[in-house]
């Protein structure tokens, strides 16, 4: 069983297991879903990232005495990775991480999607040279704003831009990109492959129980 963590507050269990109902449809893997307490807005810039990292922490012991045979960090920067990594004996997955290792099985020049100011370094490293560049929605600063129609216009704008500038695939480098289904949105828009990082993440858990 996969335990999937959430890095933002939510109150409907509909809601906390909607990336893990991804999941479990696609790959027919068993999810359990958290979320981190009192991040309304969750993860967005290095101030919320530094606040979620005990939370994540904790919430991967409890996972992993539940039962859970593997962790999954529901945010496309991986926040706790490595501390997460360095707590529980079991393995633990980064949606990000997971997103930008699958880019590479088919692209040489991947461009980034991402709401952030700066790609999250751990997608920099892994993409390397295959890197050709960022972009960011426009008016978009936390995944709340995506899940919009303006959201989702600006979205698919900024990724047009990566694919002009060379982009062979599209990291999304959000876990709201899931949320919105926006990678069938791409592939069909633009033809060409873009990573969803829920998608990314079952598809290395999947790997591993096969």
């Amino acid at each position: 069983m996969l335990g999937l963590i959430r890095v933002i507050t939510l109150h409907h269990e509909e809601d906390i297991h909607r990336h893990g109902a991804l999941i479990e449809g696609r790959y027919d893997i068993r999810v359990r879903s958290r979320c981190i307490p009192d991040q309304p807005l969750g993860v967005y810039d290095q101030a919320t990232e530094l606040e979620s990292i005990p939370k994540i922490v904790d919430l991967a012991r409890e996972l992993e005495q539940e039962g859970c045979t593997a962790i999954g960090i529901s945010c496309a920067a991986d926040p706790a990775l490595a501390e997460m990594r360095a707590a529980v004996h079991i393995p633990v997955y980064g949606a990000g991480s997971c997103a930008a290792h699958l880019a590479l099985t088919s692209a040489t020049r991947v461009g980034v999607l991402t709401i952030l100011e700066e790609v999250p370094l751990l997608i920099r490293g892994i993409l390397g040279d295959a890197y050709i560049g960022m972009d960011r929605p426009e008016g978009v600063v936390t995944t709340l704003d995506l899940n919009t129609p303006q959201g989702r216009i600006a979205a698919m704008e900024a990724a047009r831009r990566l694919n002009v500038e060379g982009a062979e695939s599209i990291v999304l480098a959000c876990t709201g990109f899931a949320t919105m289904g926006f990678a069938l949105e791409v592939e069909k828009e633009l033809h060409i492959r873009a990573l969803d990082p829920i998608y990314s993440l079952g598809a290395a858990v999947s790997a591993l129980n096969s």
